[in-house]
């Protein structure tokens, strides 16, 4: 027993310690000039705690008392919408309800020729509820049957639909990283070299 629960101990100390990592050289706190030494002295800190201090059980609660600092400073990173979006996710859409009339400002509606050749298109569109008349679930499956983008469509009748979907909004010059994304990074350090 435990043998058990000295794995599960260490096992959860490894995984705290992981995400600290990420966190300090992902997240915004921390200037990105510094990132790579915080996260490292993180790391080797931690190890070597672990390594050379005699009370484990103390070095255990100074792990999580430091991993729950990093928590706190962590959950305190603002969200933003001020920033050099990619033109396809530069407008965020908003509605205005009048009875069964719900208006939809700033509806994309790109003129795509190719996946990076697109005219950036936003209108303003009126639908009326009580046309509403189906609503489908749509699943774009793209890594197995586990992970799917999923859109949900609203038909109106006469061939007038609308659909939402949640997707990763860009800056420009960026690129997607579930686990930057995950960290709360603004995409400084996962900016590729492809032009928007």
């Amino acid at each position: 027993m435990k043998i058990t629960l000295r794995i599960l101990a260490g096992a959860g100390i490894i995984a705290i310690t992981l995400w600290g990592v990420g966190a300090l050289y992902l997240s915004p706190p921390l200037a990105e000039a510094w990132r790579p030494y915080g996260s490292s002295a993180y790391a080797l800190l931690t190890l070597l705690a672990f390594l050379f201090l005699p009370r484990r059980g103390r070095t255990a609660l100074g792990a999580l008392t430091v991993f729950g600092i990093l928590v706190f400073l962590f959950l305190r990173i603002p969200a933003s919408n001020d920033r050099d979006w990619q033109p396809k996710v530069a407008m965020t859409p908003y509605a205005t309800i009048n009875g069964d009339l719900v208006t939809i400002h700033g509806v994309r509606n790109l003129d795509y020729r190719t996946e990076t050749d697109f005219t950036p298109r936003w209108e303003t569109r009126t639908y009326d509820l009580s046309k509403l008349d189906s609503v489908d679930l749509i699943a774009v499956y793209w890594a197995g049957k586990a992970i799917a983008h999923t859109m949900l469509s609203f038909g109106f009748g006469d061939n007038d639909y609308l659909a939402f979907s949640i997707e990763t909004r860009k800056e420009k010059g960026e690129s997607y990283s579930t686990v930057a994304g995950y960290l709360r990074n603004r995409g400084s350090l996962n900016r590729g070299s492809a032009k928007s």
